[in-house]
């Protein structure tokens, strides 16, 4: 029965952090001292750069990515 519950607290604690880390970072970008059109086009390029990057790893079979599909997965379709 301990073994739900830890998987539980560290699904919440690893939500907790990608969630703050993606706030973190969106609320630094958007509050720089860069021109809106700079920073927008900043975000533009960093966003299509790790899509990018993500597809790349999903595709290389050498990297095990099956853990972090599983909780994204988790995490997209979990009902509140």
């Amino acid at each position: 029965m301990k073994k739900p519950r830890v998987a539980k607290k560290m699904f919440r604690i690893l939500t907790g952090v990608i969630v703050g880390s993606a706030i973190g970072s969106i609320l630094g970008l958007t509050l720089a001292p860069k021109k809106g059109a700079e920073t927008r086009k900043y975000l533009k390029d960093k966003s299509m750069e790790i899509f990018l990057r993500s597809k790349e790893a999903m595709k290389n079979k050498e990297n095990d990515m099956g853990f972090f599909k599983r909780l994204i997965v988790k995490l997209l379709t979990r009902k509140k």
